[in-house]
């Protein structure tokens, strides 16, 4: 366990596969796509889902599988693949039919936006479950913390890179070369992940004979472990900043262009990521994710508390810069912490649990966007910000696991 080539392959994955993803980020860079051919809230935030969510339901079917092996290198790669030629889709439909019709590009956009993530719904299970197996706890989290790193410095290259495109090449011929270069970058990360080092793991669950009984089983461990029960109520409520964050860069009153827009949201999104994750990684090599999640929590109701008064690109800039350092911050302390609490033999049965009773906090934009029509904007942030005041409360009662 804790091999370096390990970690550095584990490291370089993430930079290169956060380039290529950055080219759409979620919540600065796809909805300004989105924008271009629907001004409706309820299609951005639908979209701004579709690329978090995915088909999370199928990570309980993968982790009825996954629990008996003792190897998962090989699906990964074939879900990599997939993955890969679900993205550059996206880019060549909407240099095909992005100035034919809008509508129909909308639809490809969706598809190849539901493939990819679809995938990343079922892979996510084998590469939790890889980096659950290779690393120790306090090991992987700083490995984690690492990756983040340069995840964030990725995103920010890619994203100034996005930026430069979307000024030089018109719209939408600059989208459809942000996607398909993208792809590009995801080829690399993909070639050293799938040559990093795996052992057969030597505790494994027997696999049941009908998923039916092996939902019964997942769910009977939800109900006597108190620890996972209450770490996904706190992870279901730190997404609730998903009912106001993709929209900010639509209501920014900040007059700028469609590229200095997309660099002054993504760019300090990712590089508050980079930033955040030298503290994530501080508290990780001593075990303490729950200081990660409550400074993450901390973090976030500031930067919409900012977003009330962000009228020129200095606070625009200090918003997402905190709003990336506390999406990292979650991502890395509720993961880090559900491969902990888990047996071996239960890793992948423990994460499918958690990431499927919180993924419905993914799509907390969709019902976002109907609230933006509802209630307006500011009204919608300050209900955000109470959620998440809730959530700090609940937070800092989650125990660490050494």
């Amino acid at each position: 366990m804790n091999l370096r080539s390990n970690r550095f392959k584990f490291i370089i994955h993430g930079f290169f596969i956060s380039s290529g993803m950055q080219v759409a980020e979620p919540s600065t860079i796809l909805p300004l796509i989105v924008n271009y051919f629907s001004q409706s809230n309820i299609v951005l935030g639908f979209f701004s889902s579709l690329i978090r969510g995915g088909a999370v339901i199928m990570q309980l079917y993968t982790a009825f599988f996954a629990q008996a092996y003792s190897r998962v290198m090989r699906p990964l790669r074939i879900i990599f693949f997939f993955r890969l030629i679900s993205w550059f889709a996206i880019g060549i439909s909407i240099f095909y039919f992005g100035q034919l019709s809008s509508a129909l590009t909308l639809w490809f956009i969706g598809i190849g936006l539901f493939a990819f993530s679809f995938c990343a719904g079922l892979g996510t299970i084998y590469f939790h479950e890889l980096m659950g197996k290779v690393f120790t706890n306090n090991y992987r989290g700083v490995t984690w913390a690492y990756r983040q790193i340069f995840m964030g410095l990725g995103g920010v290259l890619s994203g100034t890179f996005t930026a430069w495109l979307l000024t030089e090449f018109e719209e939408p011929r600059s989208f459809a070369l942000a996607f398909m270069i993208g792809s590009g970058f995801m080829v690399i990360g993909y070639l050293f992940l799938g040559t990093a080092k795996e052992f057969s793991k030597k505790r494994i669950q027997k696999k049941e004979n009908k998923f039916s009984t092996f939902l019964v089983n997942a769910f009977k461990t939800l109900k006597y472990e108190k620890d996972l029960k209450s770490q996904i109520i706190v992870r279901l409520i730190s997404y609730s900043y998903l009912f106001v964050l993709p929209f900010i860069v639509k209501y920014a009153e900040i007059d700028i262009n469609l590229g200095g827009l997309a660099l002054g949201s993504a760019v300090p999104l990712l590089g508050g990521s980079m930033l955040g994750n030298i503290l994530w990684a501080k508290y990780a090599s001593i075990g303490s994710n729950k200081k990660i999640i409550s400074a993450s929590f901390i973090m976030i109701i500031i930067s919409l508390l900012i977003a009330f008064f962000a009228d020129n690109i200095y606070l625009f800039i200090m918003l997402f810069l905190l709003a990336g350092s506390a999406s990292d911050g979650f991502k890395l302390a509720f993961n880090n912490l559900v491969l902990s609490i888990a047996p071996e033999e239960k890793r992948p049965v423990y994460f499918a649990i958690q990431n499927n009773l919180t993924s419905l906090g993914l799509f907390f934009s969709i019902p976002g966007g109907i609230l933006l029509n509802l209630i307006g904007y500011k009204a919608l942030l300050a209900i955000t910000i109470l959620i998440l005041t809730f959530g700090l409360y609940l937070g800092l009662k989650l125990k660490d696991v050494k």
